[in-house]
């Protein structure tokens, strides 16, 4: 318990933005939220926002307005278990989850910087005072060859491992993995390669690409198939040697508690902005070290306050593995926010300033018109 109350709930979405330099927004906004309190002292958070849904994000946040206002927020954990059993009545989605993320985010903000300390010290201290992180290079190349230069550029940055989408181009099994293999070639064995199949495929070609591709020293195979059928997952686990992902979709320790139990996973990407909050992610990161399950954050978020709050949770988790950045985000950060944690070397290294030690650019945040996102074609994908 503390004398410090939250006196007002803000939101900000940054919207898509047609033409914005290296692809950065083609249908991503960001979703951010402010609360003030009675101290002087506010707090950021930031609400993963899935596409063309930030709007039902944000309004789940206006919604708790009314019972956020006067409310103390060091009761964090009264907040995780208010959000999923009173608010939520036990049948909570994932804007929801996406909108109490960004609260507790934004009240761990408060209170490291009520105390004077970066949020870390007060989950128990950091493991690591620096942290790798992987380059995500999208999808959408009009060509193999770009993508690959591309992934050349990330690693000339320093970056260790890249992140590719090899399913995304509509080709059968032998282009699949010729992707793979030629930018396996392309990045020489120092850089790690990391595949996204993006639950999005048959769990028939998932796993053949998966045993055609141990060759090329793959490191990651993130969602072969949808988080809605561990049995699938675990099957198709038992008869590959590359490490399975998932958890991006994932909201709430119940559902990931599901995919521990049928060893259905080698690493966790959990996202701070998705599952519940830095708290949440904090819990599942134990339940995980437990059995035997690396935690590597996913982070398509902003890099300001959704990859610093993921930075805080990570660095005290001993299984952490690495971090999730997508580098075409820095355009935008940088107009939203004053100090953002760079990258160096491919490591960021953690902050030692109160709080999660963003400081946003709100006259900015303030001044974005919304705007929807382009819609999307029919699809049977």
């Amino acid at each position: 318990m503390s004398d410090i109350r939250i006196t007002d709930v803000k939101t900000y979405i940054v919207p898509f933005v047609p033409r914005a330099k290296d692809r950065w927004n083609k249908s991503k906004a960001f979703v951010f939220v402010k609360l003030e309190t009675n101290k002087g002292i506010d707090g950021w958070g930031e609400a993963y926002a899935l596409g063309e849904r930030e709007r039902s994000t944000q309004t789940h946040i206006l919604e708790m307005k009314r019972y956020l206002v006067d409310y103390d927020p060091s009761r964090i954990k009264y907040f995780q278990y208010w959000v999923y059993n009173q608010f939520g009545a036990k049948r909570p989605g994932i804007d929801l989850f996406c909108a109490a993320s960004g609260i507790e985010m934004a009240m761990w903000d408060i209170m490291g910087r009520y105390y004077n300390t970066p949020v870390y010290n007060l989950l128990g201290g950091p493991v690591h005072d620096k942290l790798r992180v992987y380059a995500n290079i999208d999808d959408g190349y009009e060509s193999l060859s770009i993508e690959i230069a591309k992934a050349q550029e990330m690693a000339a940055l320093g970056y260790t491992g890249v992140k590719i989408y090899p399913f995304d181009y509509g080709e059968d099994e032998d282009g699949i993995v010729e992707r793979v293999a030629k930018t396996r070639e392309a990045l020489g064995d120092k850089i790690d390669l990391l595949i996204d199949v993006w639950r999005d495929v048959d769990a028939r070609l998932a796993l053949n690409v998966a045993r055609r591709i141990e060759k090329y020293r793959v490191c990651w195979y993130e969602e072969p198939v949808a988080p809605d059928n561990f049995d699938v997952a675990a099957e198709l686990r038992s008869k590959t040697t590359l490490p399975i992902v998932a958890g991006e979709c994932m909201f709430g320790k119940r559902w990931v508690n599901e995919a521990l139990k049928k060893n259905a996973v080698d690493i966790l990407n959990i996202d701070v902005g998705v599952v519940g909050g830095i708290l949440e992610m904090k819990e599942i990161a134990a339940m995980a070290e437990a059995n035997y399950v690396k935690i590597a954050p996913h982070n398509c978020n902003s890099l300001s306050v959704g990859t610093s709050a993921s930075v805080h949770a990570a660095c005290t988790m001993p299984n952490f593995y690495m971090l999730e950045v997508f580098p075409a985000y820095q355009e935008i950060t940088e107009k939203i926010c004053k100090n953002p944690l760079p990258v160096v070397n491919g490591y960021i290294h953690i902050p030692e300033t109160p709080g999660l030690g963003i400081e946003m650019n709100e006259d900015y945040l303030a001044s974005l018109a919304y705007r929807e996102s382009p819609k999307k074609a029919w699809t049977s994908r």
